[in-house]
């Protein structure tokens, strides 16, 4: 907060959280809905990993709207819920996974294989999850 990469607003978007959810969630159905029409096998799944990761920014983003906080820096945001929030059980170590796995695929082309996408699957559906859950309680 001191060097002004996580910022605090005046108030509580409530509009704001209730339409980062609402992305997020029209996003993962639309990918659930198209992925069954994929061949695994030559499928290029950076796009499915792309979805997913900004899906669950989104409802991170919306999280921390609870608590007037934004940020542009998606480490700065997940570092953010992490410290404050250890009850939510949020994995540190899989967020900053995912964050670097989307900067090598925004910034140095990297795509993703079938079994690099199954690597991450099971934590982004669990944190997706989690997030959900406790922004419907908040709501």
């Amino acid at each position: 907060m001191s060097s002004g990469m996580i910022r605090e607003k005046n108030k509580v978007d409530v509009e704001l959280i209730k339409s980062l959810v609402d992305m997020s969630e029209k996003s993962l159905n639309f990918i659930e809905k198209n992925k069954i029409n994929i061949d695994k096998k030559s499928y290029d799944w950076t796009f499915i990993f792309r979805d997913y990761y900004e899906s669950l920014r989104n409802l991170i983003e919306a999280f921390l709207l609870f608590d007037r906080i934004q940020s542009e820096n998606h480490k700065c945001k997940n570092t953010y819920i992490c410290f404050k929030y250890p009850e939510l059980e949020l994995n540190w170590k899989f967020l900053e996974a995912i964050r670097l796995k989307r900067n090598s695929v925004n910034y140095e082309g990297k795509l993703l294989t079938y079994s690099d996408w199954k690597s991450f699957e099971l934590e982004f559906n669990l944190h997706i999850k989690k997030l959900q859950e406790e922004i419907k309680k908040r709501l």
